[in-house]
């Protein structure tokens, strides 16, 4: 199944326009930058207007059939945004949304929002009509090279001129972050345009224009990335952060992660969803799951448990040292336990 990327998308729309885009994936900026980009486009070929369909279940269908009804001589060429705020599929739904074609005529543009329902659409095999005949835009969060690909082509766009060094950091540290590194680029834009940035500027910009959450921290462990969490934590400090918050979200990950540990059974994916994690973050439990092991949880519930203590008596210095325990602790195997 071929999938454009945003990269090749604004080429692709120079060229022709296709009755039928369908943006694929959860991703709130690639959504806003892809859909943003074909209505740019697609006004220049004349299809001025647009209107935006909310689909919750398939009795929601009737409002396109009614906007092809209101049609008439006079008809002006439109853009249609079928935007998919259901959650779930059923089969009349299924058969709906691969018979779109039937549905292509040359004044209407159709955009197709799958937002939560996109993963179960790339994996349908019964969905093969709707990838023949729609180009698929991927709006799925990006990592690895899709990440390192999608940074250099919004640097290149800004035409912003910034050194090796940093155009790593953003590359390595913020992965998968793309509203963090869409705020950061175009405060580079606004701020110092046509400046070499370095990443000193980079780092200060980070710091002076972005508030992190107790989630970046919580997801830069689960992946495995000590020199970014420790970052966030530093920032943090710096910032005084009310360290309560950060073990109280530390506690209900890792006890999701001791759960999962212990029965061995378990279907991690229906056990993670029943919790509440999010679709995007359950592969950085399924990681981390492989590289800890009881001794280690072990290790942390006990600093979680100083942490307490000294919250209750205010010993603030302490507190930011024995975070910083917890933070690395989870990086650590074979690790003596804390007596």
């Amino acid at each position: 199944m071929n999938i454009l990327h945003i990269e090749k998308l604004k080429n692709h729309l120079t060229k022709t326009i296709h009755p039928c885009y369908v943006l694929l994936g959860e991703d709130d900026y690639l959504i806003k930058k892809n859909q943003d980009l074909i209505l740019k486009i697609s006004k220049f070929k004349g299809f001025q207007d647009s209107i935006m369909i909310d689909i919750e279940n398939v009795q929601d269908w009737k409002k396109i059939i009614h906007f092809y009804q209101q049609r008439n001589l006079f008809f002006k060429k439109n853009i249609l945004i079928i935007n998919f705020i259901a959650k779930i599929l059923n089969k009349t739904l299924i058969l709906k949304i691969n018979n779109i074609n039937n549905l292509f005529h040359k004044d209407i543009l159709i955009i197709l929002k799958l937002n939560h329902i996109s993963n179960l659409i790339k994996q349908h095999q019964l969905l093969d009509n709707l990838k023949k005949y729609s180009i698929l835009i991927s709006c799925f969060t990006p990592y690895r090279s899709h990440f390192i690909n999608w940074i250099r082509y919004e640097i290149d766009e800004k035409n912003i001129k910034i050194d090796e060094k940093a155009y790593l950091l953003l590359c390595e540290h913020y992965e998968g972050n793309t509203d963090f590194i869409h705020k950061i680029l175009n405060t580079i834009l606004i701020f110092y345009p046509k400046i070499n940035i370095t990443v000193e500027k980079v780092k200060n910009i980070i710091f002076d224009c972005f508030n992190f959450t107790p989630l970046h921290w919580i997801n830069a462990i689960l992946k495995g990335n000590q020199k970014k969490s420790v970052e966030i934590l530093n920032t943090f400090f710096e910032k005084k952060y009310n360290p309560l918050s950060l073990i109280r979200f530390f506690q209900k990950d890792l006890l999701i992660l001791i759960q999962i540990h212990r029965n061995k059974k378990i279907n991690i994916d229906e056990f993670l969803k029943n919790n509440n994690v999010w679709s995007t973050r359950r592969a950085l439990f399924k990681n981390m799951i492989l590289k800890i092991d009881k001794d280690i949880m072990l290790n942390a519930i006990k600093i979680l448990l100083k942490i307490e203590i000294n919250i209750k008596k205010n010993h603030n210095d302490s507190i930011w040292i024995q975070l910083h325990e917890l933070t690395l602790v989870l990086f650590k195997k074979n690790i003596k336990l804390i007596k």
